[in-house]
């Protein structure tokens, strides 16, 4: 910004509105983007000189508070020069052109003295250029020391063997909580993988597989010497991977060998129903039932007519986004594999990081999109204090450490955000912000929630409970029920009953429905069994997949077909062997189309 400048509206203002220069792609489309939208929510038009100039400093203060535009992409927030140049064109009396006579100029914007704000950004590590991927590396290398035995890599690694909670509300906030401490120990944003990317399912993309800077041999530290990348040699737990003799970390080999493996069409073929997964848990408007309404419904006794027509109502379910989001989150896990498939050993590998980041940006979309979801916020989040910033292993006061209400906030409150992905998700949300829900609207406030049909309540619904209605379409879905922690890792692989081919194949295989992994606790540091077991849930857990494209294929009463996989040895699991471990043999179950 040029100090002794007047700036007016036509030459300095509006092309700012219309093309901001600082927006790399597409400045026009963007800008069109804010002005159409301000005068759908606000009715007022932000290429209009009058609309500007009346709300001028509102404006200036939503723009500085970067809570203008609405937006996803950290990019399109104003710089400071920008914001300069407005509060000057603002005290300098609204000049309308150049040659115009100003209005009588007064500081009707103070110059701000507060810092600017600003947030961490999280960048897709495809689209990180090579100097800022080199920053994130060389501080794996030298701050956490990732190549070497007793190093914070290595205490990083057992702390997320020993005290990371899965099969519960918790799992994912507790990773933004773990994320969180890397980051401040390291002092910069940890790329995401985006392996939602819809160009991820394509074999022959470059996004494809494992990110190719996870595979180079070397990389050039900022000192000028060249070291072996930190991405792929990091030390496995100890100096042992999963898969001896290695000492770093080891990936299924498929994906080491790229494109050039046999298997890698198959390999690839897997993302088409791990997308499928993602985007039927983010369509979902409940992030978890509480313990309290587990169990709530309708009972059978109360239910006084049965026919072919029942009534949807009678038979509440509902799909909550924390345990679909988690199955497939465990798919990945067993995708990438070896390490990263059995909970002792995944934190060591730096892929772990950045799926994590991936994983906790698409919960984020789906929390800002549903900001109504209620969570057990005094939970504790061990052993994380100061909002996920620091640790403490031992303090036997509770109510210090990191809660789930801490942890479920807007990224911003937390001080970072995400950058745009490379390649666009297979689908997404609108946040509530872009829908124009400015907050959220607070429930309570009753005593007793009343039953329908008492006084207080609608009656129409309760006298049609138990008439018939219309015929309903039924979708099918494979639940699996009592799913629990297990040590060891498996992969259940699922087919229809009249299957000819057991090969999990999602693009060769008609009759393969789908896959889950159940992502086990891992034998701990010492070999001799889970690590600190209390933190699982007693096996209480969902799982399911959605048959709905296999329904003409399936049947009422049908006994699906499954093959169930030890991934620490890759032998299958005997049938007599896996009905005897909770939670493996799945039930075929027709739904209302929900």
């Amino acid at each position: 910004m040029q100090r002794d400048k007047i700036y007016n509206w036509e030459d300095d203002i509006l092309p700012m509105i219309k093309a901001p220069y600082w927006v790399v792609d597409d400045p026009k489309a963007v800008g069109q983007t804010w002005i159409d939208e301000m005068q759908f929510w606000g009715q007022w038009d932000l290429s209009n000189y009058d609309d500007v100039k009346k709300r001028a400093v509102g404006i200036y203060k939503h723009l500085r508070s970067k809570a203008m535009p609405v937006t996803r992409n950290p990019d399109h927030y104003w710089p400071e020069d920008a914001l300069e140049v407005f509060r000057n064109w603002v005290n300098s009396g609204f000049l309308k052109e150049a040659h115009a006579q100003p209005e009588k100029p007064e500081i009707v914007i103070p110059e701000p003295n507060d810092p600017p704000i600003s947030y961490r950004v999280r960048k897709d590590i495809m689209s990180m250029s090579r100097e800022e991927l080199v920053i994130y590396q060389s501080k794996l290398d030298d701050i956490l020391r990732v190549r070497e035995p007793k190093s914070k890599w290595q205490e990083l690694g057992v702390l997320h063997a020993y005290w990371c909670l899965h099969y519960q509300e918790a799992t994912f906030l507790w990773h933004r909580a773990y994320l969180r401490y890397v980051e401040e120990l390291i002092g910069c944003g940890i790329p995401y993988w985006n392996g939602y990317a819809k160009e991820a399912a394509c074999q022959t993309s470059k996004f494809a597989g494992i990110p190719p800077m996870f595979l180079e041999e070397t990389y050039v530290h900022p000192s000028g010497e060249t070291r072996p990348n930190p991405l792929r040699f990091a030390l496995a737990l100890d100096g042992k991977s999963k898969q001896s003799p290695n000492t770093t970390v080891t990936r299924c080999s498929v994906l080491t060998e790229g494109q050039g493996s046999p298997d890698w069409k198959e390999k690839i073929s897997f993302f088409k129903k791990y997308h499928d997964q993602i985007a039927h848990a983010l369509k979902q408007s409940t992030y978890t039932t509480p313990e309290s309404a587990e169990h709530f419904g309708i009972p059978w006794a109360n239910i006084t007519k049965f026919g072919n027509d029942q009534k949807d109502c009678l038979y509440p379910f509902r799909f909550d986004f924390d345990g679909l989001f988690e199955q497939v989150h465990d798919n990945f896990h067993g995708w990438v594999g070896p390490d990263m498939a059995d909970n002792t050993y995944t934190a060591f590998d730096p892929i772990f990081l950045s799926y994590h980041a991936n994983m906790d940006r698409l919960a984020g979309i789906f929390m800002d999109a549903n900001p109504e979801n209620q969570f057990t916020s005094r939970f504790p989040l061990q052993p994380f204090t100061n909002h996920g910033t620091d640790i403490d292993y031992d303090d036997p006061r509770r109510w210090r450490y990191t809660t789930i209400g801490d942890m479920a906030k807007d990224t911003r409150a937390l001080g970072y955000v995400y950058g745009e992905p490379a390649s666009p998700d297979f689908s997404t949300l609108k946040t509530a912000q872009e829908r124009g829900v400015r907050r959220p609207v607070p429930s309570g406030g009753k005593a007793i929630v009343l039953p329908i049909g008492l006084p207080g309540q609608e009656t129409a619904a309760a006298s049609n409970l138990v008439r018939t209605a219309e015929k309903r379409e039924l979708t099918p879905y494979v639940v699996f029920t009592e799913v629990g922690c297990t040590t060891s890792s498996y992969r259940i692989d699922v087919f229809t009953a009249s299957a000819e081919s057991m090969a999990p194949d999602a693009v060769g295989n008609p009759d393969f429905i789908g896959q889950v992994t159940r992502l086990g606790m891992g034998r701990g540091r010492d070999g001799s069994g889970p690590p600190n077991t209390n933190r699982c849930r007693k096996p209480t857990a969902t799982r399911v997949l959605s048959a709905a494209k296999f329904k003409d294929r399936l049947s009422e009463g049908d006994v699906l077909k499954i093959t169930v996989t030890d991934l620490d040895t890759g032998k299958e699991v005997d049938e007599e062997e896996y009905k005897q471990m909770s939670g493996f043999v799945p039930k075929l179950a027709w739904l209302p189309d929900h």
